[in-house]
Protein backbone atom coordinates (compact mmCIF):
# COMPACT_ATOMS: atom_id res chain seq x y z
CA UNK A 1 0.00 0.00 0.00
CA UNK A 2 2.84 2.39 0.81
CA UNK A 3 4.48 2.19 -2.64
CA UNK A 4 1.34 3.23 -4.59
CA UNK A 5 0.73 6.07 -2.12
CA UNK A 6 4.32 7.21 -2.52
CA UNK A 7 4.07 7.29 -6.31
CA UNK A 8 0.78 9.21 -6.19
CA UNK A 9 2.22 11.64 -3.65
CA UNK A 10 5.30 12.40 -5.77
CA UNK A 11 3.27 12.75 -8.96
CA UNK A 12 0.87 15.18 -7.32
CA UNK A 13 3.69 17.44 -6.17
CA UNK A 14 5.94 17.26 -9.23
CA UNK A 15 3.29 16.95 -11.96
CA UNK A 16 4.04 20.44 -13.43
CA UNK A 17 7.46 19.15 -14.52
CA UNK A 18 5.93 16.41 -16.65
CA UNK A 19 4.36 18.79 -19.14
CA UNK A 20 6.44 19.95 -22.10
CA UNK A 21 4.36 23.01 -22.89
CA UNK A 22 6.81 25.56 -21.53
CA UNK A 23 10.12 26.25 -19.83
CA UNK A 24 10.75 25.84 -16.11
CA UNK A 25 13.14 28.81 -16.08
CA UNK A 26 12.60 30.81 -12.89
CA UNK A 27 14.64 32.34 -10.10
CA UNK A 28 18.26 31.25 -10.51
CA UNK A 29 17.41 28.74 -13.24
CA UNK A 30 18.17 30.28 -16.67
CA UNK A 31 16.64 29.99 -20.08
CA UNK A 32 19.14 28.88 -22.71
CA UNK A 33 18.64 29.33 -26.45
CA UNK A 34 20.01 26.62 -28.73
CA UNK A 35 22.43 29.09 -30.32
CA UNK A 36 23.88 29.96 -26.92
CA UNK A 37 24.36 26.32 -25.98
CA UNK A 38 26.05 25.59 -29.31
CA UNK A 39 28.62 28.28 -28.46
CA UNK A 40 29.69 26.35 -25.35
CA UNK A 41 33.13 24.80 -25.46
CA UNK A 42 33.68 21.04 -25.25
CA UNK A 43 36.16 21.76 -22.43
CA UNK A 44 35.12 23.09 -18.99
CA UNK A 45 34.81 26.88 -19.02
CA UNK A 46 35.75 28.70 -15.79
CA UNK A 47 32.59 30.83 -15.93
CA UNK A 48 30.49 27.72 -15.19
CA UNK A 49 32.65 26.87 -12.15
CA UNK A 50 32.17 23.35 -10.73
CA UNK A 51 28.99 22.82 -12.79
CA UNK A 52 30.83 22.91 -16.13
CA UNK A 53 31.01 19.16 -16.94
CA UNK A 54 27.27 18.66 -16.49
CA UNK A 55 25.65 22.05 -17.07
CA UNK A 56 27.93 22.99 -19.97
CA UNK A 57 29.30 19.90 -21.72
CA UNK A 58 26.43 17.43 -21.28
CA UNK A 59 23.96 20.15 -22.27
CA UNK A 60 25.97 20.90 -25.41
CA UNK A 61 25.91 17.23 -26.33
CA UNK A 62 22.13 17.12 -25.81
CA UNK A 63 21.69 20.02 -28.22
CA UNK A 64 23.96 18.34 -30.75
CA UNK A 65 21.62 15.36 -30.91
CA UNK A 66 18.65 17.66 -31.53
CA UNK A 67 17.04 18.13 -28.11
CA UNK A 68 15.37 21.42 -27.18
CA UNK A 69 16.07 23.33 -23.96
CA UNK A 70 12.52 22.65 -22.74
CA UNK A 71 13.27 18.92 -22.85
CA UNK A 72 16.92 19.15 -21.79
CA UNK A 73 16.19 20.98 -18.53
CA UNK A 74 13.71 18.29 -17.54
CA UNK A 75 15.74 15.32 -18.79
CA UNK A 76 19.04 16.37 -17.20
CA UNK A 77 17.91 18.20 -14.09
CA UNK A 78 14.34 18.10 -12.87
CA UNK A 79 13.32 14.51 -13.57
CA UNK A 80 16.65 13.11 -12.32
CA UNK A 81 16.32 15.22 -9.18
CA UNK A 82 13.16 13.35 -8.16
CA UNK A 83 14.71 9.94 -8.84
CA UNK A 84 18.08 10.70 -7.23
CA UNK A 85 16.65 12.37 -4.14
CA UNK A 86 14.15 9.62 -3.48
CA UNK A 87 16.53 6.72 -4.20
CA UNK A 88 19.35 8.35 -2.26
CA UNK A 89 17.26 9.01 0.83
CA UNK A 90 15.50 5.63 0.67
CA UNK A 91 18.82 3.81 0.56
CA UNK A 92 20.01 5.95 3.49
CA UNK A 93 16.94 5.68 5.73
CA UNK A 94 15.63 2.33 4.45
CA UNK A 95 12.18 3.83 4.78
CA UNK A 96 9.51 5.04 2.34
CA UNK A 97 8.47 7.62 4.89
CA UNK A 98 12.01 8.88 5.41
CA UNK A 99 12.49 9.20 1.65
CA UNK A 100 9.22 11.11 1.23
CA UNK A 101 10.18 13.53 4.00
CA UNK A 102 13.64 14.10 2.56
CA UNK A 103 12.36 14.62 -0.99
CA UNK A 104 9.25 16.72 -0.38
CA UNK A 105 9.99 19.01 2.56
CA UNK A 106 9.57 22.78 2.30
CA UNK A 107 13.32 23.42 2.13
CA UNK A 108 13.81 21.09 -0.84
CA UNK A 109 10.72 22.42 -2.61
CA UNK A 110 11.77 26.05 -2.17
CA UNK A 111 15.24 25.26 -3.55
CA UNK A 112 13.55 23.75 -6.57
CA UNK A 113 10.98 26.50 -6.98
CA UNK A 114 13.77 29.09 -6.89
CA UNK A 115 15.76 27.26 -9.55
CA UNK A 116 18.80 26.61 -7.34
CA UNK A 117 19.41 23.37 -9.15
CA UNK A 118 23.11 23.02 -8.35
CA UNK A 119 22.41 23.20 -4.62
CA UNK A 120 19.32 21.04 -5.05
CA UNK A 121 21.20 18.27 -6.86
CA UNK A 122 23.96 18.28 -4.25
CA UNK A 123 21.24 18.03 -1.58
CA UNK A 124 19.62 15.11 -3.45
CA UNK A 125 22.94 13.24 -3.61
CA UNK A 126 23.94 13.85 0.04
CA UNK A 127 22.36 10.71 1.56
CA UNK A 128 23.97 8.61 -1.17
CA UNK A 129 27.41 9.96 -0.23
CA UNK A 130 26.77 8.73 3.31
CA UNK A 131 26.31 5.21 1.96
CA UNK A 132 28.87 5.31 -0.86
CA UNK A 133 31.95 7.53 -0.43
CA UNK A 134 32.83 7.36 -4.14
CA UNK A 135 29.80 9.51 -4.97
CA UNK A 136 31.48 12.45 -3.22
CA UNK A 137 33.32 13.77 -6.34
CA UNK A 138 29.99 13.86 -8.18
CA UNK A 139 28.33 15.80 -5.36
CA UNK A 140 31.11 18.39 -5.39
CA UNK A 141 30.41 18.97 -9.08
CA UNK A 142 26.97 20.31 -8.15
CA UNK A 143 27.82 22.34 -5.04
CA UNK A 144 31.01 22.16 -2.96
CA UNK A 145 29.36 23.80 0.07
CA UNK A 146 26.66 21.16 0.41
CA UNK A 147 29.34 18.54 -0.27
CA UNK A 148 31.44 19.93 2.57
CA UNK A 149 28.52 19.72 4.99
CA UNK A 150 27.90 16.14 3.85
CA UNK A 151 31.56 15.24 4.30
CA UNK A 152 31.52 16.48 7.89
CA UNK A 153 28.70 14.06 8.66
CA UNK A 154 30.34 11.22 6.72
CA UNK A 155 33.64 11.53 8.61
CA UNK A 156 31.96 10.54 11.87
CA UNK A 157 32.26 6.78 11.33
CA UNK A 158 35.58 6.23 9.60
CA UNK A 159 37.50 9.34 8.51
CA UNK A 160 40.25 7.29 6.87
CA UNK A 161 37.93 5.84 4.23
CA UNK A 162 37.40 9.33 2.78
CA UNK A 163 41.08 10.15 2.30
CA UNK A 164 41.32 8.68 -1.20
CA UNK A 165 37.89 9.97 -2.40
CA UNK A 166 38.80 13.48 -1.24
CA UNK A 167 42.18 13.32 -2.99
CA UNK A 168 40.48 12.07 -6.16
CA UNK A 169 37.99 14.92 -5.87
CA UNK A 170 40.74 17.52 -5.57
CA UNK A 171 42.48 16.16 -8.67
CA UNK A 172 39.33 15.81 -10.77
CA UNK A 173 38.08 19.28 -9.88
CA UNK A 174 41.22 21.19 -10.81
CA UNK A 175 39.24 22.52 -13.79
CA UNK A 176 37.52 25.06 -11.53
CA UNK A 177 39.50 25.58 -8.32
CA UNK A 178 42.82 26.28 -10.07
CA UNK A 179 41.32 29.06 -12.27
CA UNK A 180 39.64 30.57 -9.20
CA UNK A 181 42.93 30.66 -7.31
CA UNK A 182 44.53 32.39 -10.27
CA UNK A 183 41.67 34.78 -10.83
CA UNK A 184 39.13 35.13 -7.97
CA UNK A 185 37.11 37.53 -10.15
CA UNK A 186 35.70 34.44 -11.91
CA UNK A 187 33.20 34.02 -9.08
CA UNK A 188 32.14 37.65 -9.39
CA UNK A 189 31.39 39.49 -6.16
CA UNK A 190 30.66 36.41 -4.05
CA UNK A 191 33.87 36.67 -2.04
CA UNK A 192 33.28 40.36 -1.38
CA UNK A 193 29.67 39.64 -0.39
CA UNK A 194 30.69 37.07 2.21
CA UNK A 195 30.46 39.63 5.01
CA UNK A 196 28.87 39.82 8.43
CA UNK A 197 26.31 42.23 7.02
CA UNK A 198 25.32 39.67 4.40
CA UNK A 199 24.86 37.01 7.09
CA UNK A 200 22.61 39.32 9.08
CA UNK A 201 20.57 40.11 6.00
CA UNK A 202 20.24 36.48 4.91
CA UNK A 203 19.27 35.13 8.34
CA UNK A 204 15.59 34.79 7.46
CA UNK A 205 14.69 31.70 9.47
CA UNK A 206 13.69 31.86 13.11
CA UNK A 207 14.51 29.00 15.45
CA UNK A 208 10.85 27.93 15.38
CA UNK A 209 11.07 27.82 11.55
CA UNK A 210 14.17 25.67 11.44
CA UNK A 211 13.23 23.39 14.33
CA UNK A 212 9.84 22.69 12.75
CA UNK A 213 11.49 22.10 9.34
CA UNK A 214 9.63 25.03 7.77
CA UNK A 215 11.37 27.16 5.15
CA UNK A 216 10.94 30.85 6.09
CA UNK A 217 9.79 31.77 2.56
CA UNK A 218 7.19 29.00 2.27
CA UNK A 219 5.08 28.88 0.16
CA UNK A 220 5.46 31.90 -2.17
CA UNK A 221 9.28 31.87 -2.06
CA UNK A 222 9.50 35.66 -2.35
CA UNK A 223 13.05 36.65 -1.41
CA UNK A 224 13.14 38.50 1.90
CA UNK A 225 9.45 37.93 2.68
CA UNK A 226 9.27 35.89 5.87
CA UNK A 227 5.93 34.33 6.73
CA UNK A 228 4.32 33.65 10.10
CA UNK A 229 5.08 30.38 11.80
CA UNK A 230 2.59 27.68 10.84
CA UNK A 231 1.62 25.84 14.03
CA UNK A 232 1.00 22.49 12.30
CA UNK A 233 4.73 22.25 11.51
CA UNK A 234 5.54 22.14 15.22
CA UNK A 235 4.18 18.60 15.20
CA UNK A 236 7.13 17.50 13.05
CA UNK A 237 9.89 17.82 15.70
CA UNK A 238 7.56 16.31 18.32
CA UNK A 239 7.03 13.20 16.19
CA UNK A 240 10.69 13.08 15.14
CA UNK A 241 12.16 13.32 18.62
CA UNK A 242 9.56 10.90 19.97
CA UNK A 243 11.53 8.36 17.98
CA UNK A 244 14.18 8.53 20.69
CA UNK A 245 11.76 6.59 22.90
CA UNK A 246 11.94 3.75 20.39
CA UNK A 247 15.71 3.41 20.10
CA UNK A 248 16.06 5.98 17.32
CA UNK A 249 19.58 7.07 16.47
CA UNK A 250 20.50 9.77 18.99
CA UNK A 251 23.27 11.04 16.70
CA UNK A 252 20.77 12.10 14.05
CA UNK A 253 18.60 13.77 16.67
CA UNK A 254 21.65 15.82 17.67
CA UNK A 255 22.45 16.49 14.01
CA UNK A 256 18.93 17.83 13.46
CA UNK A 257 19.25 20.08 16.51
CA UNK A 258 22.62 21.41 15.33
CA UNK A 259 21.14 22.03 11.89
CA UNK A 260 18.13 23.85 13.36
CA UNK A 261 20.40 26.01 15.52
CA UNK A 262 22.72 26.97 12.66
CA UNK A 263 20.00 27.37 10.01
CA UNK A 264 18.52 30.31 11.92
CA UNK A 265 21.76 32.24 11.46
CA UNK A 266 22.16 35.25 13.75
CA UNK A 267 18.61 35.08 15.09
CA UNK A 268 17.94 34.25 18.74
CA UNK A 269 18.64 32.24 20.76
CA UNK A 270 22.41 32.81 20.91
CA UNK A 271 22.60 34.32 17.45
CA UNK A 272 26.06 35.68 18.17
CA UNK A 273 27.50 32.15 17.94
CA UNK A 274 26.80 31.93 14.19
CA UNK A 275 28.35 35.33 13.62
CA UNK A 276 31.44 34.33 15.61
CA UNK A 277 31.78 31.10 13.61
CA UNK A 278 31.40 33.04 10.36
CA UNK A 279 34.09 35.53 11.30
CA UNK A 280 36.58 33.19 12.95
CA UNK A 281 36.30 29.62 11.64
CA UNK A 282 38.14 29.03 8.33
CA UNK A 283 35.73 28.03 5.60
CA UNK A 284 32.61 29.04 7.50
CA UNK A 285 32.35 32.16 5.36
CA UNK A 286 31.08 29.87 2.61
CA UNK A 287 27.80 29.79 4.51
CA UNK A 288 26.61 33.37 4.43
CA UNK A 289 23.19 31.87 3.69
CA UNK A 290 22.43 29.90 6.88
CA UNK A 291 19.55 27.94 5.34
CA UNK A 292 22.06 25.53 3.79
CA UNK A 293 22.16 23.92 7.23
CA UNK A 294 18.62 22.72 6.60
CA UNK A 295 20.48 19.77 5.06
CA UNK A 296 21.26 18.55 8.59
CA UNK A 297 17.63 18.91 9.64
CA UNK A 298 16.56 16.93 6.58
CA UNK A 299 19.05 14.14 7.26
CA UNK A 300 18.26 14.02 10.96
CA UNK A 301 14.48 14.11 10.74
CA UNK A 302 14.27 11.66 7.84
CA UNK A 303 16.18 9.09 9.93
CA UNK A 304 14.10 9.77 13.05
CA UNK A 305 10.79 9.63 11.18
CA UNK A 306 11.84 6.39 9.51
CA UNK A 307 11.32 4.67 12.88
CA UNK A 308 7.57 4.82 12.24
CA UNK A 309 6.85 1.31 10.95
CA UNK A 310 3.21 0.42 11.64
CA UNK A 311 1.19 0.84 8.43
CA UNK A 312 -1.60 2.80 10.12
CA UNK A 313 0.85 5.25 11.69
CA UNK A 314 2.68 5.64 8.37
CA UNK A 315 -0.65 6.36 6.65
CA UNK A 316 -1.64 8.93 9.29
CA UNK A 317 1.71 10.68 9.04
CA UNK A 318 1.41 10.80 5.25
CA UNK A 319 -1.99 12.47 5.60
CA UNK A 320 -0.48 15.00 8.00
CA UNK A 321 2.52 15.56 5.69
CA UNK A 322 0.18 16.12 2.75
CA UNK A 323 -1.70 18.73 4.78
CA UNK A 324 1.50 20.65 5.51
CA UNK A 325 2.34 20.60 1.80
CA UNK A 326 -1.17 21.42 0.59
CA UNK A 327 0.05 24.30 -1.61
CA UNK A 328 2.35 21.91 -3.47
CA UNK A 329 -0.36 19.29 -3.90
CA UNK A 330 -2.86 21.89 -5.12
CA UNK A 331 -0.34 23.15 -7.69
CA UNK A 332 0.10 26.67 -6.33
CA UNK A 333 3.86 26.67 -5.76
CA UNK A 334 5.68 29.36 -7.77
CA UNK A 335 8.81 29.39 -9.92
CA UNK A 336 9.80 26.19 -11.65
CA UNK A 337 6.49 24.63 -10.61
CA UNK A 338 4.73 27.01 -13.02
CA UNK A 339 5.98 26.31 -16.58
CA UNK A 340 5.69 29.31 -18.93
CA UNK A 341 5.73 29.66 -22.68
CA UNK A 342 8.42 31.89 -24.17
CA UNK A 343 7.19 34.18 -26.98
CA UNK A 344 8.88 33.23 -30.25
CA UNK A 345 9.39 36.93 -30.91
CA UNK A 346 12.38 36.93 -28.56
CA UNK A 347 14.32 34.86 -31.10
CA UNK A 348 13.80 37.54 -33.77
CA UNK A 349 15.76 40.08 -31.75
CA UNK A 350 19.15 38.42 -32.01
CA UNK A 351 21.48 41.32 -32.65
CA UNK A 352 23.58 43.31 -30.22
CA UNK A 353 21.86 46.47 -31.42
CA UNK A 354 18.79 45.89 -29.21
CA UNK A 355 18.16 47.98 -26.10
CA UNK A 356 15.74 46.51 -23.55
CA UNK A 357 13.66 48.89 -21.46
CA UNK A 358 13.75 49.05 -18.51
CA UNK A 359 16.07 46.02 -18.59
CA UNK A 360 16.62 42.65 -20.24
CA UNK A 361 14.24 39.81 -19.56
CA UNK A 362 15.51 36.34 -18.66
CA UNK A 363 14.24 35.38 -22.14
CA UNK A 364 16.08 38.13 -24.04
CA UNK A 365 18.28 36.48 -26.66
CA UNK A 366 20.82 39.30 -26.85
CA UNK A 367 21.22 43.05 -26.50
CA UNK A 368 21.64 45.13 -23.35
CA UNK A 369 19.69 47.25 -20.90
CA UNK A 370 18.39 50.42 -22.54
CA UNK A 371 20.38 53.57 -21.75
CA UNK A 372 19.93 55.84 -24.76
CA UNK A 373 19.03 55.69 -28.45
CA UNK A 374 22.66 55.91 -29.49
CA UNK A 375 24.22 52.87 -31.17
CA UNK A 376 21.02 50.79 -31.11
CA UNK A 377 18.52 49.99 -33.83
CA UNK A 378 15.67 48.64 -31.73
CA UNK A 379 14.17 49.35 -28.31
CA UNK A 380 12.14 46.48 -26.87
CA UNK A 381 9.89 46.33 -23.81
CA UNK A 382 9.91 42.70 -22.63
CA UNK A 383 7.01 40.63 -21.41
CA UNK A 384 7.28 39.73 -17.73
CA UNK A 385 5.65 36.36 -17.26
CA UNK A 386 7.71 35.69 -14.13
CA UNK A 387 6.90 39.01 -12.44
CA UNK A 388 10.52 40.10 -12.09
CA UNK A 389 10.63 43.48 -13.85
CA UNK A 390 7.31 45.32 -13.55
CA UNK A 391 6.62 44.83 -9.88
CA UNK A 392 4.73 46.61 -7.10
CA UNK A 393 4.94 45.22 -3.59
CA UNK A 394 6.68 42.10 -4.98
CA UNK A 395 3.84 41.30 -7.39
CA UNK A 396 3.51 41.82 -11.14
CA UNK A 397 2.00 45.21 -12.03
CA UNK A 398 0.61 45.48 -15.57
CA UNK A 399 0.29 49.25 -15.24
CA UNK A 400 4.07 49.53 -14.96
CA UNK A 401 4.43 47.44 -18.12
CA UNK A 402 2.08 49.78 -19.96
CA UNK A 403 3.88 52.83 -18.56
CA UNK A 404 7.16 51.50 -19.98
CA UNK A 405 5.60 51.05 -23.42
CA UNK A 406 4.10 54.55 -23.26
CA UNK A 407 7.44 56.06 -22.23
CA UNK A 408 9.27 54.63 -25.27
CA UNK A 409 6.40 55.36 -27.68
CA UNK A 410 6.47 59.06 -26.78
CA UNK A 411 10.18 59.39 -27.54
CA UNK A 412 11.13 61.11 -30.77
CA UNK A 413 12.99 59.07 -33.36
CA UNK A 414 11.23 55.74 -32.73
CA UNK A 415 8.28 53.95 -34.31
CA UNK A 416 6.53 50.81 -33.10
CA UNK A 417 6.75 47.71 -35.29
CA UNK A 418 3.35 46.11 -35.85
CA UNK A 419 4.84 42.71 -36.68
CA UNK A 420 5.53 42.13 -32.99
CA UNK A 421 2.33 41.21 -31.16
CA UNK A 422 3.59 40.04 -27.75
CA UNK A 423 6.67 42.22 -27.32
CA UNK A 424 6.55 45.98 -27.73
CA UNK A 425 9.38 46.61 -30.21
CA UNK A 426 10.33 50.04 -31.54
CA UNK A 427 12.67 50.80 -34.43
CA UNK A 428 15.04 53.70 -34.02
CA UNK A 429 15.29 55.97 -37.05
CA UNK A 430 16.93 59.27 -37.87
CA UNK A 431 14.43 61.99 -38.52
CA UNK A 432 14.89 63.92 -41.74
CA UNK A 433 16.25 67.44 -41.19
Amino acid sequence: MILPLTIVFLLLIFRPWFTLSGTLSAGDWPYLFTQHIQSFSWLPEPRFLWLAPYYQIVTKFAVQIGLSWHFIERLLWFWPWIAVSFYSSFKFTKSWLGAIMYTTNTYALMLLAGGQMGVAMAYAIAPLVLTNRWIFPVQVMFDPRIALLTLIVALRKNPKQFIVPVLVTIIIHTYWWVPILKNPAIVGTQFQEATSSAVKYLSFASFSNSLSFLHPNWPENIFGKVYFQRPEFLIIPIVAFAGLLFKANAYYALLALIGAFLAKGINEPFGGIYLWLFENVPGFSLFRDPTKFYLYIALGYSVLISRIKKPMLVFLFLLFWAFTLREAILGSLPGTFQPVKVPNEYTKLTGDNVGWYPKKSRFSFSGSDFISLENIRYVAVPTDVRGEIFVTDRKYDESKHQDAILFISTMSGVRRLDEYKELAVFEVFKESP
